[in-house]
Formats: C-alpha cells, structure tokens, sequence
C-alpha cells in the first residue's frame, strides 16, 4: 500500500469590501510553470467554495504536466456579476486591470477563455481593453478555442469538457 499526500495552496485576494475578486492562485508544485487563464467573471471566493468553471480548469490544468499552478483572473472582478447582468457600472475597478496584468507578466503562459459571452456589445468594449493591455505579452497570449467554430470557448463548452484546443493569439 502506498500513501500519497499533496497539499493545493490557494491565495485569493479581494477588494476591501470582498465585492471584487482580483486574483486566485492554485498551486500544486511550485517547481513547474504557471497557466494565467482569464475567464468572465468570478462566481464564488475561490478560497474553499469552488465553482464548476475552477474545477474544471484545475483537472485540465493538472493532466498537463508542465504545469504547477494557475492564476485565475477574469474581465470582471465583481463577484455579483453574474447575477446583475448590467454590471458595467460596478463590474470592475482599476486593481482588476493591476491584477491582470500582475498575473500576466508573473505566468510562463496565459490562455484566454471568456467564451462567445465576451462578443456581446456590453462586453467587447472590455474586451478590446484587455486585449489591447496584453498585446506586450502577445507570444504567450494562447485562446481556448472551440474546434468547430475555431471562437473563443469557455471551459464550461461541452467541446472544452472533453479536450482542450489551444491556439496562440495571433
């Protein structure tokens, strides 16, 4: 019989007010690369509720085995976005961008995920915005895409559930 323990460290870090999610970080080894993914918005704190989206990142993540952690972070920081879908007024501030860029520069690779919700007239202006502050780190900017459309997909996609089609940015 052999026993096997592992210890999963997160890190979150949230506005004063704990109404915006900046960053989760999970870390499983620290002697391999980082995946920065950025997706819509956060659903739960992270910390020990965990959503489905998380979930399933972690497990695809996990089977790569270059990589030892990931650095989620979303166009909207908001944690109640989803619920109020005008979120425009309150949906992010200027730490969401601090930390996306933050998570960007410090991850050996970023995979954007945000699904066809990001071409939405209220979203792609955000979008555009986050496009444009990545393009200094455009080589290791990849999309998450849907092999049928060749779109952006979210990880909730059911083509996402069964394998990751990863394309670079440009």
């Amino acid at each position: 019989m052999k026993s096997i323990k592992s210890v999963l460290e997160t890190e979150a870090i949230f506005s004063e007010d704990k109404m915006h999610r900046y960053l989760l970080k999970k870390t499983w080894d620290i002697d391999k690369e980082v995946l920065t993914i950025i997706t819509m918005y956060p659903h739960y704190d992270g910390v020990i509720n965990v959503d489905l989206t998380t979930q399933l990142i972690i497990n695809k993540v996990a089977e790569k085995d270059e990589y030892g952690g990931v650095n989620f972070i979303n166009l909207f920081s908001n944690i109640d976005t989803p619920i109020n879908l005008k979120h425009i007024e309150n949906s992010h501030d200027k730490h969401t961008d601090i930390h996306i860029m933050k998570a960007v520069k410090e991850a050996d690779s970023v995979l954007l995920a945000w699904g066809s919700y990001g071409k939405k007239p209220l979203v792609e202006n955000r979008v555009n915005d986050v496009l444009d502050m990545l393009k200094p780190h455009s080589k290791k900017i990849n999309i998450l895409t849907n092999p049928q459309t060749n779109e952006i997909m979210h990880p909730l996609n059911p083509y996402a559930r069964k394998d990751w089609t990863i394309k670079p940015l440009g």
